[in-house]
Parts: structure tokens; C-alpha cells; sequence
């Protein structure tokens, strides 16, 4: 029982990631890249969390993501944009954003994802996953420990990918924990809500450090007043948000 419980949400996942891939694109809400993306990342950290010896479907899972990173940024970035005050930025990225998906995801991106999707669904079917309800269980309290522990040991002296990877630890044993809830394995509302607590509360630096990278290079390629009064402002928002950053 304990074997479908696992092997049924990892289906699950990746059946929903396949989804969402005629839906994307440069006209598609952004919202249809955000949850294939999702459904990916919960696949990886469930199955890394509870298997042993499954690298091959999370180096193949990784790749798909990875092709996405960039358009995910630029989404995110493009929809910060307050295009009132910054109009001619905002129409820029607009169509960098277009320039992107129409290079990046192509039709012919959509159907290799599709089979390669199909693929691993068949050989997850396959696969003998038996961790036991113990283990589970077990392996979920464990990474939200470990998680929690991560975290006392920070201080605002850290470096920040020593933030990074505590924030790595909270989404793993979020999505850990949520499995768990999900199949009815364990009660974990209470520590799913302090996991997500917890993956904003460290995101926020990761987040807005990434986007001011991304404004810096975009700025580099394509100058103008707008970008560079709003690299300045994300510089100066950075900044005071690390000065009030609570450990």
C-alpha cells in the first residue's frame, strides 16, 4: 500500500507537468510555465527525499527545468515591473520575454518534454519503491528537524548561500511533508505552514538578489533611464532588506 502511496504521487506530478505543456508560451499566462515548474520540483524533492538510487529521473527532471530558469526570470521580472512608472522598461522586457520563448520553447521543445515525460511515467511504473509507512513518515520528520536546525545555526553574518541552501532544506521538507499529507501518512498542516513561513521568509533576499542580477545584465544589453533608475531602486531595496532581515 505504503509502495503506491509514493509511486502514484510521483505519477502524479509528472502527469500534471505534462499538462501544462501545450499551455505554454510567450502569449500563455505565466502561470502555466510556474506550475509545470512545480510540479517538476516535487517530483525531484519527494523522490530524492524517499528513494535511493533513482538519479537517472532527477538528472532528466533537473534538465527539464533548467531549460526553463530563464524563462521563468524573465516572467517573474516582466510581472514586478510597475509599467505605470517604468513604461518603456516594461515594454522592453515584454518583448525580450517574446524573443525568449519563441528561441526557447519552440513546438518541438513541447513534444521531447512530452515523450520524455511518457518515458520516465513508464519506467517509474516499473520501478519496486517500498519504503514502508515508518520510513516515510520517519524520513518527513526527519528533513523538517534538520530544516529547523539549519536555521538556528544562521546569523546575520551568514553568508548567503549558506540562506540559500536553509531555504533548499525548508522546500524540500515542505514538499516532503505535503506528500505526506496528501496521502493521508501523517498529520503535518502545523509543519507545512511553518515550512512555507519559513521559504519566504528566506526567499525574500534569494529573490530580490536574483532579480537585481537579472536587471543588471539586461541593463548591460539594453540601457536606457528607466533601467538604470530601477536597478538603483532594487539596489537600495536589497540593501535595506538585509539590514531588517530577522534569523
Amino acid at each position: 500500500m505504503e509502495d503506491s502511496f509514493l509511486k502514484s504521487y510521483l505519477i502524479e506530478q509528472l502527469t500534471t507537468a505534462k499538462k501544462q505543456l501545450q499551455t505554454i508560451g510567450p502569449e500563455a499566462d505565466i502561470e502555466a510555465l510556474h506550475r509545470f515548474r512545480v510540479a517538476l520540483r516535487r517530483f525531484r524533492a519527494v523522490l530524492s527525499a524517499f528513494t535511493k538510487n533513482c538519479y537517472a529521473p532527477d538528472a532528466v527532471v533537473k534538465s527539464m527545468v533548467k531549460v526553463t530558469n530563464p524563462l521563468r526570470e524573465t516572467d517573474v521580472f516582466l510581472a514586478s515591473i510597475d509599467k505605470e512608472r517604468y513604461p518603456q522598461l516594461h515594454r522592453s522586457v515584454g518583448a525580450y520575454r517574446e524573443k525568449e520563448y519563441k528561441k526557447t520553447w519552440k513546438p518541438k521543445t513541447a513534444e521531447r518534454f512530452g515523450h520524455t515525460l511518457d518515458a520516465l511515467i513508464a519506467d517509474l511504473s516499473s520501478l519496486k519503491i517500498n519504503p514502508g509507512k515508518k520510513r516515510l513518515v520517519h524520513t518527513g520528520r526527519a528533513l523538517y528537524t534538520a530544516a529547523q536546525k539549519a536555521r538556528k545555526e544562521l546569523t546575520k553574518d551568514s553568508k548567503e548561500s549558506e540562506f540559500h541552501e536553509t531555504r533548499l532544506r525548508f522546500k524540500q521538507a515542505r514538499y516532503a511533508l505535503e506528500f505526506l499529507e496528501e496521502t493521508g501518512l501523517m498529520e503535518a498542516g502545523n509543519k507545512i505552514s511553518k515550512t512555507k513561513k519559513a521559504q519566504d521568509h528566506f526567499g525574500a533576499i534569494q529573490d530580490a538578489a536574483n532579480q537585481l542580477e537579472w536587471l543588471h545584465r539586461f541593463c548591460q544589453n539594453t540601457p536606457s533611464d528607466e533601467c538604470s533608475a530601477l536597478y538603483h531602486e532594487r539596489k537600495n531595496a536589497l540593501k535595506h532588506l538585509k539590514k531588517t532581515f530577522e534569523i
